[in-house]
């Protein structure tokens, strides 16, 4: 049972609590946190931010997201706190506060579903739904050594969702286990075949995008995985310099969709002074942008969008990382590290694909850690059996 009184930096004030419409279904008594951008009948949400919920109207609907999940038994407890409109990846509401990393006091949980990660780190829920545009399930699930999911575009109905970027948005959701990850994807996703995934494909490059005391752990995590894979094969690049310019064809994409979603509100007089200065400064940036600007990116996009194509089938998963740090501290200077994770959180986002943040790192400072997996859209279930196969052949071989 949830305590909101105890736990105001994770749960909202707002919302219903212990709620349960089936006590059967395949998630059958599953504690339920649901960040706070998600319709509940009846309910009004934040977006992380007091003004949007003073102006807010009682959702007249249950996203059908939620929905799924409470007749799958789920018992409902409580809306979690986002960064604002969760357009940030800190996991610092200067509203609400920052909820501290359960699982590496003092540190942060990473944003901006920070509030479902921090409710299933510190076990107060068993699935923490949220919402992922750049980052915002994968972030918090590295930092909490969780699993997490961000699945394919456009394959879970986004309706009774406040929007941020559509084109990028989705629904992801993080767990402790892999099998409950697996469970909730049968829940949530639509039919699709499960397929051998069979091959690993490796980018070297990828490892130069993290700090250097974490690439000897991601070296040990790759060559422990490359067993359980039939063929091994290299992520080919035709020019190394692409992956620098992921991030900013992303930042550029993101927000000019957040632009053409949110500007009427958001140029109404003194809207953006309700907002912390980061995030206004980025709401302004989106708003600057320009039709070349996102021409430009889009055919970056479109570029890295056929190299995954090239590289990826549905019977292989790239390895790769999921943030180029652990946690950092809360309250730390996060700005440089924005893009950084960016670049790597970018790769899917761009490319539409699937991919699952696995907490399977051993550090010796005992910092949550661990790898990302990732498929080409449409192929999430292939990925969740996958992972779920995974998780249980490194647990077999962990000394007791």
């Amino acid at each position: 049972m949830s305590d909101k009184k105890n736990n105001k930096s994770i749960f909202c004030n707002h919302g219903s609590t212990l709620w349960q419409t089936n006590h059967s279904g395949l998630l059958a008594n599953n504690r339920l946190a649901v960040k706070d951008v998600f319709a509940v009948k009846g309910e009004r949400n934040s977006a992380g931010n007091p003004h949007w919920f003073k102006t807010a109207k009682p959702a007249q609907n249950t996203a059908s997201s939620v929905n799924k999940l409470m007749t799958a038994g789920c018992n409902f407890i409580g809306f979690t706190h986002t960064d604002e409109l969760a357009y940030s990846l800190e996991g610092n509401n200067i509203h609400y506060g920052a909820a501290q990393n359960p699982k590496l006091k003092g540190h942060a949980c990473g944003g901006s579903s920070m509030g479902s990660a921090a409710a299933v780190a510190a076990n107060l829920a068993d699935i923490g739904l949220g919402t992922d545009t750049g980052g915002s399930i994968r972030i918090p699930a590295s930092y909490c050594g969780l699993y997490g999911i961000r699945p394919s575009h456009n394959v879970i109905e986004k309706d009774g969702l406040i929007p941020l970027a559509p084109p990028f948005d989705t629904i992801g959701w993080l767990t402790q286990s892999a099998e409950l990850l697996s469970s909730v994807g049968d829940v949530l996703l639509p039919q699709q075949p499960i397929n051998k995934v069979n091959t690993l494909v490796m980018c070297e490059a990828l490892f130069e995008l993290v700090d250097p005391s974490l690439q000897a752990p991601l070296g040990k995590l790759l060559e422990k995985t490359k067993p359980y894979f039939n063929h091994h094969i290299d992520f080919k690049l035709p020019k190394s310099s692409l992956l620098s310019e992921l991030a900013d064809t992303f930042r550029i994409l993101q927000g000019r969709a957040i632009a053409k979603t949110h500007r009427d509100w958001l140029e109404l007089p003194d809207q953006l002074s309700h907002f912390a200065p980061a995030i206004a400064a980025r709401f302004n940036m989106a708003l600057a942008l320009t039709e070349q600007e996102e021409q430009e990116a889009l055919k970056i996009q479109h570029e890295w969008q056929a190299i995954v194509a090239n590289n990826l089938d549905k019977h292989s998963c790239l390895f790769l990382p999921t943030t180029p740090t652990t946690a950092p501290k809360l309250g730390a200077d996060t700005s440089a590290l924005r893009m950084q994770i960016i670049t790597l959180s970018a790769i899917a986002g761009l490319s539409g694909s699937a991919q699952v943040h696995l907490p399977l790192a051993d550090l010796a400072n005992d910092h949550p850690y661990g790898f990302s997996l990732m498929m080409t859209h449409g192929n999430d279930k292939s990925l969740l059996a996958c992972v779920k196969h995974l998780a249980a052949h490194f647990k077999q071989d962990t000394p007791a």
